[in-house]
């Protein structure tokens, strides 16, 4: 099994070397195309998702300018998101046709959250990379983790498949570009994403959080206290990550209590619940309880960052997803439904650290998760302020200045390609 799936690795591997090969003429020949400083470029998730720190920046530009006449445009291979963009009135191209190639030849500015196929990597050879990532990590990147590679020989397939990858690098640059400007959201992130891209980027900037500052204009300061006859009903979110990048089911390590207890507590508890997996677990069957009655399962969608509607939520259940992190200074309750906590950090990718890496309650059961959000939403019980409060300080202690982070990666952009 191991090794129909290395080989299966190396072929892709081999398969775009061909593909590198056959366009290496065109990608020499963009450097000859001059590039206009003062044209950004803004891409996710593969070219897929219009979401995470790329899209704040990128709106943030469209309406404000940056102070400088600064032109923006997001490049995007999904049609979903290109129609969505265009009946927003917002520039936007498809990366895959003449159009999109050209305007992103021209681009003085490529932004990224992913990797080099946020863009069309031929024609955003020679452009200006600005890497923004998506999250402070939780867990370590699974090119400097061992965890999943059982034993030696999985650890000797790892650094073959990462010699590959770097020997691809060094022959075609555009297929695993070095980022001119790597941003983090902190000191802690810059020991942790900085590990996973060492020797991949240029100039690291510690900057603030460009998604925090985002989502306190957003957020309420506090949970409204319920009152005697308010029948409002609270909203949970339920944001689990994957499970062995997917390869291990979810509801096998979190089982779902069997008939109608889920729906009877969130009933008595006066709440319902969104549902919302990790991309990587959304091809797994979900059962029937989890997308009916107080229950629903959202999908990801292309357009719809699960960060733009954080707000309307009360409280949050996850496990070692990083979007815990998030929403730290933002004085949300969060519940950890983990009970595979002991397993985990083993089975997978293991954590960072344990400093704070489940700053809260770890609930075995969901019974005893929605007691502890019971407790929250309905008696104003949440011992674990404290707690959440002094993980913010960690994992937030960014010391980047007065300006905000979005000035911060605008004004190093601009005094870096000298742009007035």
């Amino acid at each position: 099994m191991h090794l129909r799936v290395e080989l299966m690795k190396m072929t892709r591997i081999l398969k775009r070397v061909s593909i590198d090969f056959a366009w290496m003429p065109l990608a020499l020949l963009t450097l000859l195309v001059p590039r206009n400083r003062k044209l950004w470029a803004f891409g996710s998730s593969n070219g897929q998702k219009y979401a995470d720190h790329s899209r704040m920046l990128f709106e943030n530009l469209q309406e404000h300018g940056g102070g400088a006449d600064i032109r923006v445009v997001w490049s995007t291979k999904s049609e979903e998101v290109f129609h969505e963009l265009m009946g927003r009135g917002y520039p936007v191209i498809k990366s895959d046709t003449l159009r999109g190639f050209l305007t992103t030849l021209r681009a003085g500015v490529c932004v990224y959250t992913h990797y080099a196929h946020d863009h069309n990597r031929i024609a955003a050879f020679g452009a200006y990379k600005l890497q923004l990532w998506h999250g402070i990590p939780l867990k370590r990147f699974k090119a400097v983790s061992g965890l999943l590679e059982k034993g030696k020989a999985g650890r000797q397939r790892r650094d073959f498949h990462n010699w590959m990858l770097n020997v691809q690098k060094k022959i075609f640059p555009w297929a695993n570009p070095t980022w001119d400007l790597l941003v983090f959201q902190s000191n802690v992130d810059r020991e942790r994403t900085g590990t996973a891209f060492d020797g991949t980027y240029r100039r690291g900037l510690v900057a603030g959080s460009v998604r925090v500052e985002n989502l306190k204009q957003q957020f309420s300061p506090q949970l409204p206290e319920r009152k005697a006859g308010d029948k409002k009903m609270r909203r949970i979110l339920y944001a689990p990550t994957h499970r062995a990048l997917g390869h291990e089911s979810l509801f096998e390590k979190v089982p779902v209590p069997v008939g109608n207890i889920l729906h009877a507590e969130l009933q008595r508890i006066g709440a319902t619940m969104d549902v919302r997996l990790h991309p990587f677990q959304e091809g797994e069957a979900v059962p029937d309880i989890m997308k009916c009655g107080p229950v629903q399962l959202v999908a990801n969608s292309a357009c719809d960052d699960i960060y733009s509607g954080l707000h309307d939520f009360d409280i949050l259940i996850t496990d070692y997803s990083s979007i815990f992190i998030d929403v730290l200074p933002l004085g949300m309750p969060v519940i950890f439904l983990a009970p595979d906590h002991l397993e985990y950090s083993k089975d997978d990718q293991g954590f960072f650290s344990e400093t704070f890496s489940v700053p809260g309650p770890v609930a075995l059961t969901w019974e005893e998760a929605l007691i502890y959000c019971d407790g929250v939403l309905n008696e104003g019980k949440d011992p674990w302020l404290e707690s959440r409060e002094e993980a913010a300080r960690f994992y937030f202690d960014s010391r980047a200045g007065k300006k905000s982070a979005m000035e911060n990666v605008i004004s190093t952009v601009m005094e870096e390609l000298r742009i007035e």
